[in-house]
């Protein structure tokens, strides 16, 4: 592999605004060789091969760099302008005030550094937790989620007078460079973690030091361009890779969802898995993990919390709330292995006679399109050909499910796509600063005369949308699920000197021209993965700081549209799959119910084949 590689790393982009923007660098492996020289040769690529060198601006870019600098220290600070710390309680209601003291490096700087009182802060949070708690319990679902978007709301109108206070002043290099002289004076003074910090200590083997404060600044200032160009250590990139192709690790066996501000929910337990022996549900909250409490505590902090040697156990104090109660779990760690590529057969024997109806449906499961050694494709080679044996020759649906596939490289969608297009069709077309590209398919599809439906999710970026949008473009497929994150962005990865830039370099564009930038791609039948068929507020590309700006969407295709609406005619209202879904809701082991309900187009597929 060369240095520098066209990549798409979707929802890998918020992992590295974790690790630059909350309380510590989130890699442990910070090269001791990155310094005050490093930031500034990165800087000068970044400003040299970004997609859009004009829309950089430097001034912000510099208050984002300051900013993640100081929360890099282990007991953080924040950069503030000083219309922002004083006029803050008009924005922020007075329990969500951070208590804490200003300091100024000079007297007629307009900006300070706010030092928090975690202990009140932890405090306050507490006893917010329990009030909103109490009160949440008495609200509907339709009432929570109201609130959330109301929340929401407000959030951005803080976004808003924090952009509007910065680009009333003069921040520049000049004032970067004060905060962090300040901060190399200082930092000794700010080693110690907070005293409610209830994490792993990330300086227990490697002790912080000023090129953790680098790193951060750098990523802060990569950041404020887009929120998905970043540096990685080498570390970091290899383990990325490697996991993204197979992952096997020790531990429970569950797939978790929320962390930070929101709770800690159980999606599924995995089947076979420790926590499904153990009793763990699909809905339990997780609030206690060997008793010690997770509330805003990191995702990634409890993983690792729960994560562990085989044989050894963690008890998990989970809310469950279909019973209203409380109760602890005990659970043995084992060994979990997870692949980027699976593939299994359903038959009635898998479901019910009533879903299925003698059908044999393929469903390969695409997790990823990074891989370490074993292209993506390949092993969609493989599980496809193990599945028209498992099936006797013949399968009657194939489901490609795309849910929760973060991306990867670009090259790789494009020989996924190749599986499934005839030869000579438009993937996508890749443009960048003064480039343009045009992705092609090269060779016979790989599945052929087999109804094909596809599955997709707010989790379903980058790389799987390009999948998508040229599967449903070029009529090969239904697309069914939840509109996908919407990120039609193309980062390039390049070695330099310790660390991965991994720079915003292009713009891709679905076959029909349009690109699914914010808008992401709109499935052709939206169905729901949750048991009541609701659609929750979900974390998009339009929810990130600095994102790239939409631009004009796909438009409808008439025949499509009317070929969409006779499978509908067909389908129904989906009776079946819902008496399914309601008698099986409470199981165990979460059903899948989006899958449920896509089974029902088969049959439709079949009397009205696609345009």
């Amino acid at each position: 592999m060369s240095n520098s590689r066209r990549i798409i790393l979707a929802l890998f982009g918020l992992l590295y605004i974790s690790f630059c923007g909350c309380i510590r660098a989130e890699t442990p492996n910070v090269p001791d060789s990155f310094t005050r020289e490093s930031f500034f040769k990165v800087i000068a690529y970044a400003r040299d091969n970004y997609l859009d060198p004009e829309r950089i601006n430097r001034d912000r870019a510099y208050v984002e760099a300051a900013d993640a600098a100081l929360r890099s220290l282990p007991y953080p600070l924040f950069l503030m302008t000083r219309e922002f710390y004083e006029n803050r309680a008009e924005y922020l209601e007075p329990e969500r005030l951070i208590p804490g003291r200003a300091l100024v490096i000079q007297q007629e700087d307009p900006y300070l550094i706010f030092v928090p009182d975690y202990k009140k802060w932890d405090t306050m949070t507490t006893k917010l937790d329990k009030k909103q708690a109490a009160r949440r319990k008495k609200m509907s679902e339709s009432e929570r989620r109201a609130e959330f978007t109301e929340q929401r709301k407000k959030d951005q109108k803080v976004k808003e007078f924090v952009e509007a206070s910065w680009n009333k002043i003069k921040f520049n290099r000049s004032n970067f460079e004060n905060v962090i002289a300040w901060t190399e004076q200082n930092h000794r003074k700010y080693q110690t973690l907070p005293a409610t910090y209830k994490g792993e200590d990330p300086y227990k083997d490697t002790p912080f030091g000023m090129h953790h404060v680098y790193f951060a600044a750098t990523n802060g200032y990569l950041q404020a361009m887009d929120p998905h160009s970043a540096i990685i250590d080498e570390s970091m990139w290899n383990k990325m890779r490697t996991e993204a192709e197979d992952s096997t690790f020790e531990g429970i066996g569950a797939l978790l969802r929320g962390g930070g501000r929101q709770e800690v929910i159980v999606e599924t337990p995995l089947p076979g898995s420790p926590a499904l022996q153990a009793g763990l549900r699909a809905g339990d909250i997780i609030r206690k993990v060997d008793r010690i409490v997770i509330a805003n505590l990191p995702l990634s902090d409890v993983v690792k919390k729960i994560r562990g040697p085989r044989e050894t156990v963690v008890v998990l104090e989970v809310e469950r709330p279909t019973e209203l109660r409380t109760l602890p779990i005990s659970i043995k760690r084992g060994v979990i292995v997870q692949t980027a590529v699976s593939s299994r057969l359903i038959t009635d024997k898998v479901l019910d006679e009533s879903v299925v109806k003698g059908r044999k449906v393929g469903v390969i499961k695409i997790a990823s399109f990074l891989y370490a050694k074993k292209n993506t494709s390949r092993l969609i080679v493989d599980e496809y050909e193990d599945l028209l044996k498992k099936a006797g020759g013949k399968l009657d649906g194939l489901v490609v499910d795309l849910r929760g596939n973060p991306g990867g490289y670009l090259e790789e969608a494009v020989e996924v796509s190749d599986l499934f297009l005839p030869r000579g069709k438009v993937v996508v077309r890749v443009r960048g600063a003064g480039d343009s590209k045009e992705e092609k398919t090269r060779r016979r599809p790989l599945v052929q005369g087999v109804p094909i439906i596809v599955l997709i999710n707010s989790g379903s970026a980058s790389a799987s949308e390009i999948v998508a949008s040229a599967l449903q473009d070029h009529n090969q497929a239904l697309v069914v699920g939840e509109r996908s994150f919407g990120k039609a962005t193309v980062q390039g990865i390049h070695r330099l000197g310790s660390v991965y830039v991994k720079l915003t370099s292009a713009r891709y564009y679905a076959p029909d021209g349009y690109t699914v930038q914010v808008h992401g791609v709109e499935p052709d039948v939206t169905l729901s993965d949750e048991v009541d068929g609701s659609f929750p507020p979900r974390f998009r590309e339009e929810d990130m700081w600095k994102h790239l700006p939409e631009l004009e969407g796909r438009k409808n295709d008439p025949a499509r549209v009317a070929w969409v609406e006779q499978l509908q005619a067909i389908v129904g209202d989906g009776e079946t799959a819902e008496k399914f879904i309601k008698g099986h809701k409470n199981d165990a082991l979460k059903p899948d119910f989006m899958l449920i309900r896509a089974m029902a187009y088969f049959d439709a597929l079949k009397a009205k084949p696609a345009p």
